[in-house]
């Protein structure tokens, strides 16, 4: 038999191979979209890896002053953009070693969500905030609880961290890592201290009021607050009283022991706790006895945890009203 030669019949025969190979991918092509529709996403033969769930601490701002407060916002992620994570576990957050107290929870973004929840609302006092497992979070999904915190007025200084006690686990995503976050304290700014006359001037044997006021310009709490005031030769104290105005959040009005004996010049304030909302203002009556410039100068006001604030300075003239009347 005669052999057929293909040397000839190659090149005719390339064009039909060519069009072989592109229906043959094409072919492929939809067989795989045709199983994936078929069997869907969720099936073991086209599952989808799923990352666990996260957990994350943040400060707000990330330094805070003893007796300050701050905001500590707690975010759960689900990372996984297409399958809800089920089967949440819970966590807690221990702040005691930080020296803080939690006052309480703000608005939550996971509200209407089904999502890890607060265990209990924390309050004033709570050292401790608890999640309970349970729950699910739905694809691509993140949420912030925001808590105030309270630091100790007496928390040392420098930078310490919040931490989870696990990370976040779920029943169809693993579990991922702890969270951590950092906080720097920093030292309290001093107390500042104002004085002023309500009138310029007097008479001899008149009286005004002279007005002081200790001012914390901090965040948080300055305690241990003290200055005192000896009044120049030509005044005297008639009279004195303070008030002081509602504190922050978590206390109640600040306080202090003042001394101001009628008869003598001596001024003492003593063992003040200023809250940083509103001042105190110390109102003391005095008549003016010598005649002339009267320059009234304070001590330095100190804290215990905030140092030493500048002194302040008032004057007035006390006059001669019969002196002055003779020659009007």
């Amino acid at each position: 038999m005669e052999r057929v030669k293909l040397d000839g019949l190659l090149p005719s025969l390339q064009p039909v191979a060519s069009r072989l190979r592109a229906t043959l991918r094409w072919s492929m092509r939809y067989a795989c979209f045709a199983l994936t529709a078929l069997l869907g996403a969720t099936s073991p033969l086209m599952a989808e890896t799923l990352l666990p769930p996260t957990v994350s601490l943040a400060f707000s701002p990330p330094t805070i002053k003893p007796g300050g407060i701050v905001a500590l916002n707690i975010t759960i992620t689900n990372p996984n953009p297409n399958t809800a994570l089920t089967g949440i576990g819970g966590f807690s957050i221990d702040l005691s070693p930080l020296n803080m107290t939690s006052y309480g929870i703000g608005t939550s973004g996971c509200s209407g969500h089904s999502a890890p929840n607060p265990s209990a609302v924390a309050t004033a006092g709570s050292s401790i905030i608890t999640y309970d497992s349970g729950g699910t979070l739905s694809p691509g999904f993140d949420c912030t609880f925001p808590y105030t915190i309270f630091l100790a007025v007496d928390a040392p200084l420098g930078t310490q961290y919040a931490n989870t006690s696990s990370g976040l686990s779920s029943d169809n995503g693993g579990t991922g890592s702890a969270a951590s976050a950092p906080i720097t304290v920093v030292a309290n700014d001093a107390p500042q201290l104002t004085a002023s006359f309500d009138a310029s001037s007097i008479p001899q044997f008149g009286t005004t009021f002279l007005h002081l006021t200790p001012i914390n310009p901090n965040n948080g709490t300055l305690t241990g607050v003290a200055f005192t005031d000896t009044l120049p030769a030509g005044l005297t104290i008639v009279g004195a009283g303070a008030g002081c105005s509602q504190g922050s959040l978590n206390v109640g009005t600040s306080s202090f022991n003042l001394s101001a004996v009628p008869g003598s010049n001596f001024i003492s304030f003593s063992d003040g706790i200023l809250y940083p909302t509103m001042p105190c203002s110390i109102l003391v009556q005095v008549a003016g006895i010598g005649l002339g410039l009267q320059t009234n100068t304070t001590s330095t006001i100190t804290s215990t945890n905030g140092g030493t604030g500048d002194g302040a300075t008032a004057s007035i003239t006390v006059f001669d009203q019969v002196f002055k009347d003779g020659f009007e």
